[in-house]
């Protein structure tokens, strides 16, 4: 699995959407042709005619919401980047005070903040039940409201592994033995409400997000 499937500009078109254009255009192609028909009666529009209004609505409807769900699925992904972000810049400021990171996921298990076990919902990101709230507090990460995914932030020393840590189903291209101090940000979110969940991950020594079933 790659780590990031290449994101589709505005013009980019999925079979659906050109199954729907080429019924759109045939439309149009048929109004034409009835346009210039010499016996075409001035009293008011033909049955055909206004059929083929109502078709042209319901593709431009249909075209709208695909276009709506797109865009909010894009508005969600851009929303847990600026969380990791988030979570990167306080383990700096952490480490900058404290010559440390800060190991936030220190409950025994996999306890994902702010909702235990991942879902659709969007939660609070402000969690005081979680029994790691403490520590995300600690951390002080700029993030307010309400938030699409869940995130897990482990820290160790050099020479420690991150495999163990890992909550994805492919290994990322991450080197299993950090060279220096390390974080790990980990955050798992269900995108278009399908039980299928999208995963990312990122490291100190990595620039770049490892993604996973993006848009899922």
């Amino acid at each position: 699995m790659k780590a990031r499937a290449p994101r589709r500009g505005p013009s980019a078109f999925c079979g659906t959407e050109l199954a729907i254009c080429s019924h759109l255009r045939y439309v149009l192609a048929v109004l034409s042709r009835r346009r210039h028909t010499p016996q075409r009666s001035s009293r008011g529009f033909t049955l055909v005619e206004l059929l083929a209004v109502v078709v042209i609505t319901a593709i431009l409807s249909i075209l709208a919401v695909v276009g709506f769900s797109r865009h909010m699925q894009s508005a969600r992904g851009t929303e847990t980047i600026a969380v990791i972000q988030a979570i990167r810049s306080a383990e700096e400021s952490y480490m900058a005070e404290n010559k440390i990171y800060l190991n936030v996921s220190i409950t025994k298990g996999v306890n994902w903040y702010p909702q235990l076990v991942p879902s659709s919902k969007r939660a609070a990101f402000n969690s005081p039940k979680h029994p790691d709230y403490a520590s995300w507090q600690q951390l002080a990460a700029p993030v307010n409201g309400t938030v699409m995914f869940n995130y897990l932030v482990n820290a160790g020393q050099p020479g420690t592994s991150i495999s163990g840590l890992l909550q994805t189903s492919e290994k990322p291209p991450f080197p299993s033995a950090q060279a220096g101090d390390w974080y790990l940000i980990q955050a798992i979110g269900d995108v278009d409400e399908d039980n299928s969940f999208s995963r990312y991950a990122t490291t100190k020594m990595s620039g770049e997000v490892y993604i996973e079933g993006e848009g899922e």
